[in-house]
């Protein structure tokens, strides 16, 4: 499927974008659950691994439904490994959410926001962001914001190497 970006994501009907949110929600609690960084593969127990099953289940039959619905429909960028990406996919995951007008915030897809920047403030010896509240759709945006902030800023003060991060 094509990246979505954030101009198009603004410009999505509403029901198109509320089950979007849902699909990049899904998408992200799978993703957090398969992450468990400092964890090593072998510590995870049979429900970690049937909770994460189910969650990847969960995801791949509501991407189904929602591609089948929408055809060809764009999701976001899925390789999220520069501040760049990251700023990049929040957009238009703020964009996605603010469409949908939900009442309630992706809750996993803020923490998949805040995990990766974490990851790359981690590589690079920064301080991570701060987490704020997440149940509203109000707070999600806002913590998106703070993401993209953190990124736009970190990319001003680095020159790329390599995949767009110092080299360690």
């Amino acid at each position: 499927m094509p990246q979505l970006t954030e101009s198009v994501a603004e410009n999505l009907p509403q029901a198109q974008a509320a089950g979007l949110a849902r699909v990049i929600d899904l998408q992200a609690q799978w993703e957090n659950l398969r992450e468990k960084p400092g964890r090593p593969a072998s510590d995870y127990t049979t429900p970690d691994l049937h909770g994460r099953q189910k969650a990847y289940e969960a995801f791949r039959v509501v991407r189904a439904e929602y591609a089948a619905r929408y055809r060809a429909a764009e999701v976001p960028e899925m390789t999220l490994n520069t501040p760049e990406r990251v700023a990049a996919w929040c957009r238009a995951v703020r964009a996605v959410l603010r469409r949908a007008e939900t009442a309630q915030g992706p809750v996993a897809a803020v923490e998949k926001a805040h995990r990766i920047a974490d990851r790359i403030a981690a590589r690079c010896k920064k301080e991570p962001i701060p987490r704020g509240p997440m149940g509203s759709l109000t707070d999600a945006i806002g913590s998106l914001n703070a993401v993209i902030q953190w990124c736009d800023e970190f990319v001003g003060e680095v020159t790329p190497v390599g995949h767009g991060l110092p080299a360690a």
